[in-house]
């Protein structure tokens, strides 16, 4: 084999040029291979090799005749397959990542966040949703329920796609985030989950057109309740 230095040099590589390798695989007798840079960026997906702290990757899977795979991420009743992005509202995600990496402590953490869902291979496909909430599915306990807010979103999910889900600021938003509360049942007590991680200030608005008037106690940075004198219905708007 000649000399690395006295080979040519690629200025504009491509995803179907090769580079060289051991297979390290049993019964391969570390025998030298070519892989293409598509493979190579495939195992990286596959394996979840490069994951960044405030992000993880998972596989669409559309057929769960068979049952859902871990690693992946799907509709409640399979399919979806062009599906707007705009039209997610919910997803199961795996709680094991590709490459076996739990998520199960770590996606949680999403719960009230701004997240982005992008597909890898093409990042013009993906949407921006407010994370609802995070529970285990009943039926599928490996796997979460996610309820999505959509703000923003383009294109439509790809068949086999790696998808980033990952946090989300947009830098085009203006002033402090807020939160608005609707206690569509009277009661005395209003328990509030706003997940603005600060203490917030606090205007009740009834639903008799009135502003309401109550004692508010700061749980901690995301949960607050307000205790009124009597049974009262209405909204409170979080600052």
């Amino acid at each position: 084999m000649a000399r690395i230095s006295t080979y040519g040099i690629d200025a504009k590589p491509e995803l179907s040029d090769k580079v060289i390798g051991t297979d390290t695989a049993a019964g391969a007798d570390l025998r030298t291979k070519n892989y293409s840079l598509r493979e190579i960026i495939d195992l990286f997906n596959q394996s979840n090799s490069l994951s960044v702290a405030d992000q993880s990757l998972f596989l669409y899977q559309s057929d769960i005749s068979q049952g859902r795979d871990a690693g992946t991420i799907s509709f409640v009743a399979g399919g979806g397959v062009g599906a707007s992005f705009s039209a997610i509202t919910q997803v199961l995600i795996s709680k094991t990542a590709p490459g076996d990496k739990s998520v199960a402590q770590y996606l949680p953490l999403f719960i009230g966040k701004d997240i982005i869902l992008a597909e890898s291979g093409n990042i013009n496909n993906f949407g921006t949703y407010k994370v609802a909430s995070i529970t285990t599915d009943i039926a599928e306990p490996n796997f979460f329920l996610v309820t999505l807010e959509n703000y923003t979103s383009n294109g439509v999910i790809s068949l086999d796609g790696y998808y980033i889900f990952s946090e989300f600021v947009d830098a085009n938003s203006a002033g402090d985030k807020n939160f608005v509360f609707n206690q569509a049942v009277a009661s005395a007590t209003w328990t509030v989950q706003h997940n603005l991680n600060k203490f917030p200030s606090c205007t009740m608005a009834l639903s008799t057109g009135q502003q309401g008037y109550g004692d508010v106690t700061f749980i901690d940075e995301n949960n607050l309740t307000i205790t009124f004198a009597g049974a009262e219905s209405g909204k409170a708007y979080i600052n």
